[in-house]
């Protein structure tokens, strides 16, 4: 994924329609982002989004915080040392 307006912008829309009520729009937008947080550079993409104080609403930035949070829930591998 290459940081560019058009990808944030398609990210911001898919932000978006997490927030919606309708179940018919919120999930294929919360699956379509779950499939894609593989990608490199989603992370970083999240994180620009949510630093954009006056481009971008308030209600996409706080999307993006939980998504960017369930990224490194479902991502952040916890390695436990062993002892010997």
């Amino acid at each position: 994924m290459e940081i560019n307006d058009a990808n944030l912008q398609a990210l911001a829309g898919f932000l978006q329609q997490t927030l919606q009520p309708d179940p018919n729009i919120r999930k294929p937008a919360e699956q379509f982002l779950e499939s894609v947080e593989g990608n490199k550079n989603y992370s970083v993409m999240l994180l620009n989004l949510i630093s954009k104080r006056d481009a971008v609403d308030i209600n996409i930035r706080f999307a993006g915080a939980i998504a960017f949070k369930n990224f490194v829930k479902r991502n952040w591998k916890i390695v436990r040392p062993t002892i010997a």
